[in-house]
């Protein structure tokens, strides 16, 4: 049996920046493959850097068009951030927007995450997607998903260095939930909450936003005990 199962999201869900075989979708979709007599037909599509806002506009064309059975869904990072530097002509800018290096966090990076922690509390910056935007975008993807026939299986935002921007991402995780939780055929992947259990400085890259090889590692074994059920049951 066929089942097709799409990933749609921001950049990290396709591995950016390691190889696309890093990432937490295709380390758990092997890993169910050598386990399932299905045959699982897989695609992704990402959108590097897009506010969660902007990535609903596509959900139609580039992913519910392919009437897939099961969608992988992950945005936050390009949206709970919390940047502390402008570009010209006032626009806030965030480490998803530069080239990112694919360097450990070492103590020099963790101590400008909590340098951008400090400002961005004495500040009182904002993310770039207001929490509650975010929260009621993810609601309106998710319930677009299940009313075509499809699991959602969303997943959680990921942690950050910057520790304003991780209080944010934490609020999140505990409000998405019950959205997710609200319509019976999707389902929750709390990856915030695996990533926690160890240091920030094994888990994202030296930006502070983006995991590490280790990170998708982690994200990709909670996607992957989610996701097995799913294809088990399915008929």
């Amino acid at each position: 049996m066929e089942i097709k199962i799409q990933a749609y999201g921001a950049c990290m869900i396709g591995g950016f920046p390691h190889p696309p075989e890093a990432s937490c979708f295709h380390l758990a979709l092997a890993r169910l493959n050598s386990q399932t007599a299905h045959q699982l037909i897989t695609t992704i599509f990402t959108l590097g850097g897009f506010p969660v806002t902007r990535a609903a506009k596509h959900l139609t064309a580039r992913c519910l068009a392919a009437r897939p059975d099961i969608v992988v869904l992950q945005f936050g990072s390009s949206d709970l951030i919390v940047p502390v530097r402008r570009k010209k002509h006032g626009r806030q800018v965030s480490s998803v927007d530069r080239k990112v290096s694919l360097a450990g966090a070492d103590a020099v990076h963790r101590l400008k995450w909590r340098l951008q922690g400090f400002v961005g509390d004495a500040l009182g910056l904002s993310s770039v997607t207001p929490p509650e935007i975010y929260l009621e975008t993810m609601a309106q993807m998710i319930r677009a998903i299940a009313d075509q026939g499809a699991v959602p299986v969303v997943l959680s935002p990921f942690v950050f260095g910057g520790q304003r921007s991780d209080r944010l991402a934490r609020k999140c995780v505990a409000s998405l939930q019950p959205v997710v939780a609200a319509m019976p055929a999707a389902r929750y992947v709390n990856v915030y909450a695996a990533l926690d259990r160890h240091p920030r400085r094994l888990m994202l890259l030296g930006d502070g936003t983006h995991l590490s090889v280790q990170g998708q590692a982690v994200a990709g074994e909670c996607l992957a005990a989610v996701l097995a059920p799913i294809i088990r049951e399915r008929k």
